[in-house]
């Protein structure tokens, strides 16, 4: 591991970005790990740690290069974006790529990211989980029938999650995926986990996905590992966010993430936690309405924070397997 100096902070203490490699006996491609880019996305450490310590550098062919926190100022204050009185403006890491030596402190994060973590790698997968309070389960995909666009679609499908979404335009300017991907390196936007029910099952899910990717990609020798049943959803998310702040309380648990539920089924409320009378219900709002991410704790709210993410069941088509086998005989896996 070594350490990539950012900047020196007003306590005296040096900033900087922790890069661990692993490095393969044999030579072979590179693969970034990358987490944390938003601070209280902590799951998504785990799995990196996991990677790391289970895959073996003798049966490794290239470099796995990972980087567990990527804004270690957020995750010191278990906040999404850089804590306030540090940084002012552009606080959110993941809209201010490929960032500027001479900017805000987040931008300097994000330069320091891509100079020294994205510069020479042949494939990066970007990880977000939810926190403390909420939980995801899908792979992001932003439409781009590029060479690069196309492989990380392939990637993508690798991870083994059972839902995959694709944005028809960028929803987000400035992301890490956007910036790798203008350089030619496909790239995967994992949404995976936060306070999901097994946490140790959960992990393994994402470490049998990460296999697969080093599997195609030459790095090691194995099987491809998918689900029975790959569906891509399309279309419009419904970021389901309460207008109101107060005592949130949920009427679906973590559970039924990943599950289709139908349109107005009442998936929280938000409570005055001082009249403690039902300011806003939150309701389920497409005849299929499939739950990409949900707020699974009774917890404190302020207005327009994440609750859920729902897609439209309607828009799924099942994913062909043959895109991302190539010839290989794939083994089926049930995820838990």
């Amino acid at each position: 591991m070594r350490w990539a100096p950012v900047t020196t902070r007003a306590s005296g203490e040096t900033l900087s970005l922790a890069i661990h490699t692993l490095q393969g006996e044999r030579a072979g491609p590179t693969l970034g790990l990358f987490s944390t880019s938003h601070g209280d996305e902590a799951f998504t450490v785990q799995v990196i740690r996991h990677v790391l310590e289970r895959i073996d550098p003798a049966e490794l062919r290239g470099t796995i290069r990972a980087m567990p926190v990527g804004n270690p100022v957020a995750f010191e204050s278990y906040t999404r974006v850089t804590g306030q009185g540090m940084n002012t403006d552009k606080t959110n890491l993941n809209r201010v790529f490929p960032g500027t030596p001479s900017g805000w402190l987040t931008e300097q994060i994000a330069h320091v990211i891509s100079t020294e973590f994205v510069a020479g790698l042949d494939s990066l997968i970007d990880f977000h989980c939810g926190n403390s309070e909420t939980a995801i389960d899908y792979i992001l995909v932003e439409a781009d029938d590029t060479p690069t666009g196309r492989e990380s679609v392939k990637l993508s499908q690798l991870c083994g999650t059972d839902l995959l979404y694709t944005a028809p335009t960028p929803e987000q300017y400035g992301t890490l995926s956007q910036y790798a991907k203008s350089l030619g390196i496909p790239t995967v936007i994992a949404q995976l986990g936060g306070n999901v029910p097994d946490p140790t099952a959960y992990i393994e899910r994402c470490f049998v996905g990460i296999k697969n990717v080093l599997v195609h990609l030459g790095m090691i020798d194995g099987e491809i590992v998918l689900p029975e049943r790959q569906t891509m959803l399309s279309g419009k998310r419904t970021l389901l966010a309460p207008h109101h702040g107060g005592l949130f309380v949920p009427e679906v648990g973590f559970d039924q993430l990943g599950k289709t539920l139908p349109r107005g089924t009442v998936l929280g409320r938000v409570y005055s936690a001082h009249t403690l009378e039902v300011i806003e219900t939150l309701e389920a709002v497409y005849d299929q309405t499939v739950m990409i991410m949900l707020r699974g704790v009774t917890s404190r709210v302020n207005p327009g924070d994440y609750a859920y993410i729902l897609g439209n069941g309607a828009t799924g088509e099942t994913l062909p397997r043959e895109l991302v086998l190539g010839g290989r005989k794939p083994t089926d896996g049930r995820q838990q």
